[in-house]
């Protein structure tokens, strides 16, 4: 019985251990290891225009966060292409700063989108590049 209650325990700490590893469709990819541009454009003009111009890439919204420039989208690929869009206000000019990370689990990106480039060729369209 001891042994059948030890495996048991054994059992149960792997399942949590190895489920706190992985990332759900509504996480965050991590800042700081996407592709970045900056725009001579302010965080309010590229934040108003992504949603638009992300829905004519068909990507999708699936949460924002203005106030921590963050918007969690996710892309109709086959593997369920996730992202993590950063805006953030430089300098005092107006200008900001956007960056596009791919989701990932376990440090190991599962999607060989072009989304990044996408989304700033998109963006370098309507906004100059610094």
């Amino acid at each position: 019985m001891k042994r059948r209650n030890f495996i048991a325990a054994i059992a149960v700490l792997a399942g949590l251990t190895l489920g706190g590893c992985s990332t759900g469709s509504g996480s965050r990819a991590e800042r700081g290891s996407g592709l970045v541009f900056s725009y001579a454009a302010s965080f309010e003009e590229v934040w108003a225009a992504l949603p638009e111009m992300l829905k004519e890439l068909g990507i999708r919204v699936v949460g924002d966060n203005m106030a921590e420039g963050a918007m969690q989208v996710e892309g109709g690929g086959s593997m369920g292409d996730s992202a993590t869009i950063y805006v953030e206000r430089i300098g005092t000019k107006g200008y900001c700063r956007v960056e596009v990370a791919l989701g990932s689990t376990l440090g190991i990106s599962l999607s060989l989108s072009d989304m990044p480039k996408d989304v700033h060729n998109r963006l370098a369209q309507r906004f100059k590049r610094l």
